[in-house]
């Protein structure tokens, strides 16, 4: 039975949505406020990942209650090295994909951004090694997802 939970920009609560296949729950979500036209499972999948967390399709409850629990977590602290893979599954220069994660300044400094992401440099301030700030963890996942790539896991 899949499962939807939608979490609009408009609305604080999430909606749960649940129906016998896969195409009645896409004839619900059609039905939500702002959703986009919805043509199959990864379209549906795509629009509900772009929504504010824990919105998502999944194939079981327990698959939902999974993903509620891990957003409580926050956003996993991804190591440069998978960073630099994904950069390079998605076939992205350093500053174009510091940009689609929506990480600001003028080229030079997202390309740097980057770089010391993925190499782990030390923040000078910190003491830390920097790493992708909660937002773009989750731009970068739906990024992959968007693409079929899978190297972040979930």
């Amino acid at each position: 039975m899949p499962i939807a939970i939608v979490t609009s920009l408009l609305h604080a609560i999430p909606a749960i949505l649940a129906e016998d296949t896969g195409q009645g729950l896409i004839a619900r979500l059609q039905g939500v406020h702002k959703a986009p036209e919805l043509t199959d499972e990864h379209s549906a999948r795509i629009w509900l990942q772009s929504l504010p967390a824990p919105s998502g399709w999944f194939v079981s409850i327990e698959e939902a209650k999974a993903h509620v629990q891990r957003c409580h977590q926050g956003p996993p602290t991804i190591p440069g090295a998978t960073i630099r893979e994904a950069r390079e599954a998605l076939g992205m220069a350093r500053d174009a994909f510091a940009e689609a994660l929506g990480i600001g300044g003028n080229s030079n400094t997202r390309h740097k951004t980057i770089f010391d992401i993925e190499r782990e440099a030390i923040n000078k301030s910190s003491g830390k090694p920097r790493v992708l700030n909660p937002q773009a963890v989750q731009r970068l996942q739906a990024l992959m997802a968007e693409r079929g790539l899978d190297l972040l896991g979930d």
